[in-house]
């Protein structure tokens, strides 16, 4: 399986600009441990980062930390994906730090449906928000040449490709 690093630094961000009305974001609780759980086994699972057989615990001690931030994407009301980032663990008093999305999808009804580009806008400024000036991603999924395009549409730019 290869994986693929991508960055984006503030000032090559180029945002879609027609983000569907139908697309909300909602940031998950400790509450939300048993939704969470399913948005990854379905939507996280084969990224970097295992978790599909995490313990309600270990989703509750995450979905706590101040330094992750899980949200629930939904589609005209209707549960359709989910993303996280991370911050650094100083990020607020050191400006300029660096936001991972450790997740990104869309279940697979909702893939093709032209939610991609708004929802890729949505994150990136969820990450910006938190004060960082970069943002990288991690993927195995990334050597699709139309996740790669999408990421690159809006100002990502290909660190290292490791087969």
């Amino acid at each position: 399986m290869s994986t693929t690093v991508m960055e984006l630094k503030r000032e090559k961000f180029f945002p879609h600009l027609f983000a569907s009305e139908l697309l909300s974001v909602r940031r998950m609780t400790g509450t939300s441990f048993r939704f969470v759980g399913f948005l990854w086994r379905n939507i996280g699972a084969g990224a970097p980062q295992e978790r599909t057989t995490w313990s309600q615990r270990q989703w509750q001690n995450h979905l706590v930390n101040p330094h992750h931030e899980f949200y629930a994407v939904y589609c005209d009301g209707e549960p359709a994906g989910c993303f996280e980032i991370k911050r650094a663990t100083r990020l607020m008093q050191d400006r300029g730090g660096t936001v991972h999305v450790e997740a990104f999808g869309l279940l697979p009804e909702f893939i093709g449906e032209g939610l991609g580009p708004a929802l890729l806008t949505r994150v990136v400024e969820k990450a910006f928000a938190t004060g960082a000036s970069r943002i990288v991603i991690s993927s195995s999924t990334m050597d699709s040449v139309t996740l790669q395009r999408l990421f690159r549409s809006q100002g990502f730019t290909v660190l290292s490709a490791e087969p």
